[in-house]
């Protein structure tokens, strides 16, 4: 596996434990059209939501609790493609507008398993209904061959890729706005992934709480 080794030594793991790349639908339409509602919702946004550097003009949601019950559905729905149990580390739910894109890379450590799911679209003369933004990767495999696959998500539909071997990207985004959540998690393999299990931006936030806690005790 010469690009897996290429890489972080995580990325080595996927020998042990390979994850595909491949489009699920593991959400009803009604339960995407809800989840994008909250996503819009002012006063989800007003106490959840928080400013990206990436998309200055994106909303983005870091471990929204409301969408823990959708996080726990995913995991049951991708359990069967996969040879071995998981653990949630994070989700990110982000709103984006028109004019963003996503250029192509691949993720840390707790992002071993990722899906990115679409929740809904606001169209325009753009982006027409049935129309989609379009999300790729590079599927590699160990002989170093790749597929380049193209997505085109429409509500409930996802991608599931091994977030830190497969290059992905989306190109600009004509649309008014699209709703879209990232999940991952990691197998659940103590001794080689505890440290990712607690994804970074978590134990910062929680360590940031607890000092917060501390100074008012």
């Amino acid at each position: 596996m010469k690009f897996y080794k290429q890489r972080l030594p995580i990325i080595s793991e996927y020998e042990r434990y390979p994850v595909p790349v491949k489009q699920i639908e593991p959400f009803t339409t009604a339960e995407a059209a809800d989840a994008y509602a909250m996503l819009k919702d002012p006063d989800i946004q007003k106490k959840h939501g928080e400013p990206d550097k990436t998309y200055p003009g994106a909303v983005c949601y870091y471990n929204l609790p409301p969408m823990a019950p959708l996080a726990e559905k995913l995991k049951q729905h991708i359990r069967p493609f996969l040879d071995f149990d998981i653990v949630e580390t994070y989700r990110y739910a982000r709103l984006y507008g028109m004019g963003d894109k996503l250029d192509i890379h691949v993720d840390r450590g707790a992002c071993f398993v990722s899906v990115s799911v679409c929740f809904g679209y606001d169209y325009n003369d753009f982006l027409k209904p049935g129309q989609a933004w379009a999300l790729g990767a590079l599927d590699r495999k160990a002989d170093d061959s790749e597929t380049e696959i193209i997505f085109n998500l429409q509500p409930g539909q996802g991608m599931l890729y091994p977030g830190c071997s497969a290059p992905h990207w989306r190109d600009v985004f004509l649309g008014q706005h699209c709703g879209q959540a990232f999940f991952h998690y990691v197998p659940t393999d103590d001794a080689v992934f505890e440290e990712f299990m607690e994804d970074t931006e978590t134990k910062k936030k929680r360590l940031a709480e607890a000092g917060g806690e501390a100074k008012k005790n």
